[in-house]
């Protein structure tokens, strides 16, 4: 009896979580929406989030859906990232996340880059440096190297 019990809930499991990802992404991101400024993610992200364009609020929520359908096992950080800054650089060095953002330094893209590691960032502890306009660069990594053009780290 139990077994059949267990074997039902699982299945029932299953065909809930395959009928979710089949959802419309529009219904989805409308209830991570709904989440995010009924402040589910805190005070911070929600004014931080209601401060975005339509435009930005829609890249945020669909980069938060593939969070989602994958069941947090794949973080979407760089892609949030990206997606709001399409030409920043983003690398991993010495336990800390050097961000790069070609444009000059604003409060509205500290609070994006603050609401991308709210929504997206697993781990309250990371670390991150914040780079505007010169890029850095990292010796031992050709590809973060360009003269004139950085600063080195």
């Amino acid at each position: 009896m139990t077994e059949k019990f267990f074997s039902a809930a699982e299945d029932f499991a299953e065909n809930f979580l395959s009928r979710l990802k089949s959802l419309r992404p529009n219904f989805v991101e409308e209830i991570l929406r709904d989440e995010i400024t009924n402040g589910c993610y805190g005070s911070e992200a929600k004014n931080f989030f209601c401060a975005l364009t339509t435009d930005e609020q829609k890249k945020i929520l669909r980069a938060l859906r593939l969070q989602e359908l994958s069941g947090g096992r794949e973080l979407k950080f760089s892609l949030a990232a990206r997606s709001l800054f399409p030409d920043a650089k983003i690398f991993f060095h010495a336990g800390k996340f050097l961000i790069w953002l070609p444009e000059k330094k604003s409060d509205a893209a500290l609070k994006k880059i603050e609401l991308i590691k709210i929504l997206f960032m697993d781990l309250s502890n990371a670390e991150f440096e914040i780079f505007f306009e010169r890029s850095f660069g990292v010796f031992g990594s050709p590809a973060t190297l360009q003269l004139d053009e950085m600063i080195l780290y």
